[in-house]
């Protein structure tokens, strides 16, 4: 029995220790990783954010959509294809610069839906170490995640480690230049595809008739308010062109709500109605020159208030 106990021990020692280990190596070269949305893009966000005047956060249709330095040249966009309020959220918390502008996108039918749980916030757990807000917040919503972490440190890692070894030994070019925005150019062949979808597709709205908030949603978007309040900074939250169309109940549900929570809310959607196809790269993302324009009808709205 003592004899096993006694292995037990020596086999947790060294779990512990190489733990320790690969953490720190991984720790290591992710905190050198420059490029990449997996890591690099959070890290350039994280150097820079604090010396800029103007951020935009939200998923890829933030990231395609706003092209940041049309509407200042001292700015970063941290959007980031496939997430959504809670990796927002997240990155905001760490800001410490007063009288910002920022951009959150969100889009209406996250608002309502009822299986977002703010997941996306886990893709900053392995910098919880360094950004004690991060921390804070993750365990709010997901606290198993950061016993386990604690724990096991390495597991912060997980998910990273293909995104960690490719931009660290084969970084991309000219990050030092990259404010964040990614252009979307559509080939020749790309183009007469939208077109013949755009000619065949029946859009067909959202026919939900009751619009429940979800309560992740709430919660973020009270957050990322307050913190705007507490720096002093001008917080809006806006949802980009697309051609998925939005049923007008939901868009007054959505104004109704941001107006519940005194936040600035515009909505975007209906910016284009597809009839410039030059805008589009597809349904939900626009062409850089759909960009370009939309982000003049942003840099109206700044400097209209």
């Amino acid at each position: 029995m003592k004899k096993s106990f006694k292995l037990f021990l020596v086999l947790l020692l060294v779990f512990i220790i190489v733990d320790r280990l690969i953490s720190f190596g991984l720790g290591s070269m992710a905190n050198k990783v420059v490029t990449g949305q997996g890591v690099g893009k959070v890290n350039q966000f994280l150097k820079i954010k604090d010396s800029v005047n103007l951020l935009v956060f939200g998923s890829s249709r933030a990231n395609h959509h706003v092209e940041n330095q049309m509407l200042d040249t001292a700015s970063f966009n941290m959007g980031v294809d496939g997430t959504k309020l809670g990796q927002s959220a997240g990155l905001i918390s760490t800001l410490n610069k007063k009288n910002q502008i920022i951009l959150v996108h969100i889009d209406q039918s996250t608002v309502f839906d009822e299986a977002y749980q703010a997941s996306d916030i886990l893709n900053l757990i392995n910098i919880t170490s360094d950004y004690k807000s991060v921390k804070s917040l993750i365990f709010d919503f997901f606290p198993e995640e950061i016993y386990v972490t604690n724990a096991i440190n390495s597991y912060a890692y997980n998910g990273k480690v293909l995104s960690i070894f490719k931009n660290y030994f084969m970084p991309d070019g000219g990050y030092m230049k990259h404010r964040g925005y990614d252009p979307l150019v559509p080939s020749e062949a790309q183009k007469e595809i939208f077109e013949a979808l755009i000619k065949n597709n029946d859009f067909v709205k959202d026919k939900r008739s009751k619009f429940e908030i979800n309560g992740a949603v709430d919660i973020l978007v009270g957050f990322i308010k307050n913190k705007g309040e507490e720096l002093n900074s001008r917080v809006i939250f806006f949802t980009s062109p697309s051609l998925r169309p939005i049923s007008g109940q939901m868009r007054s549900a959505t104004e109704n709500y941001f107006k519940s929570k005194e936040a600035e809310y515009y909505d975007y959607s209906d910016f284009d109605d597809g009839s410039n196809k030059s805008y589009w790269k597809d349904f939900t993302h626009m062409s850089a020159k759909g960009a370009r324009a939309f982000t003049k009808e942003i840099e109206v709205l700044i400097k209209r208030k």
